[in-house]
């Protein structure tokens, strides 16, 4: 059915049992995986909060490479065969659907933050942004 299933992450604890549930259905596939971190882009901005978010964006980039060595840890004990994906300053919306063109993938395995009302409304939900343009299949995960 699925042959090649991309899985983004942000390292976050909802996005951790996302990647679980990717996993676990590649592996009851027989399907290979992919898994994404996107470090989104910082605007222009100079002085002091300058070195900030760059000291911000170098974190971020570790914490990327972090959560990528954890998840192809996790595919290679079940079994799986897995690339990572490191992309930087890019929208992380349209950098999941890119690669899920790109890779040839035939499904997106991803989780939901849950956020509702204001903080949605401020925040955005990348993974409703992925429903609304991929066209590729979206299991969401809760």
């Amino acid at each position: 059915m699925y042959r090649h299933i991309l899985i983004p992450t942000d390292g976050s604890q909802p996005a951790e049992r996302g990647l679980a549930h990717g996993l676990a259905l590649a592996k009851s596939l027989g399907a290979k995986v992919s898994v994404i971190f996107v470090v989104e882009p910082f605007s222009e901005l100079t002085g002091r909060l300058l070195e900030a978010v760059a000291t911000y964006a170098e974190l971020r980039k570790e914490q990327a490479a972090s959560v990528l060595d954890r998840a192809a840890n996790a595919a290679r004990e079940a079994g799986l065969s897995c690339e990572t994906i490191q992309m930087e300053n890019a929208q992380p919306h349209e950098a999941i659907i890119a690669a899920a063109r790109d890779k040839g993938c035939d499904l997106i395995v991803m989780s939901s933050h849950g956020r509702s009302g204001l903080s949605a409304l401020l925040i955005g939900s990348v993974t409703n942004k992925v429903l609304t343009h991929a066209k590729t299949p979206v299991l969401v995960c809760q």
